[in-house]
């Protein structure tokens, strides 16, 4: 799996997003991800699927308006990162009951094993930090959005 950084770097990124539910929010952040070149369309609804599964099983929603959906497939080889910003924010399922604003969305190899989680660990940490989500919901470009997550001092990789 690569490093956490060239993750972050590689990332689809959505500001201003206004999708009406988390359904939606899932569907376009991986339309985006088709759109951009890092999944092929043939592939979209297995994506859609995988991570809306996944769900259902339980909320990946955080408190402090951070959600990080994920999901296994068999489409894609290495881990895509789908970074949406949404300002409004929608009900996700988080424990604080406050709506999610900050959304990391994940499609990773069936066959990687749980190193995904050691890079949610990573990203989750970044995200506590209340002048990390601040920076997002601030950030105005793709380069913001980035800097926002790595500038933040942390092990660097997982």
């Amino acid at each position: 799996m690569s490093d956490f950084n060239e993750i972050i770097q590689k990332s689809v990124v959505c500001l201003n997003m206004s999708s009406a539910d988390g359904q939606e929010l899932v569907t376009t952040l991986i339309k985006m991800s088709v759109k951009q070149g890092l999944l092929p369309l043939k592939h979209e609804e297995e994506a859609i699927t995988a991570i809306l599964k996944r769900e259902q099983s339980a909320s990946t929603a955080l408190p402090d308006g951070i959600a990080l959906p994920h999901g296994r497939t068999e489409c894609v080889s290495g881990v895509i990162c789908m970074i949406g910003i949404h300002p409004r924010g929608i009900d996700f399922g988080s424990p604080d009951s406050l709506p999610s604003h900050i959304f990391v969305q994940l499609l990773v190899p069936a066959t990687v094993g749980c190193s995904h989680i050691h890079f949610l660990a990573n990203l989750s940490r970044r995200l506590m930090e209340e002048s990390v989500r601040d920076a997002l919901l601030a950030a105005l470009t793709r380069e913001q959005v980035l800097q926002a997550i790595l500038g933040h001092s942390d092990e660097g990789s997982f």
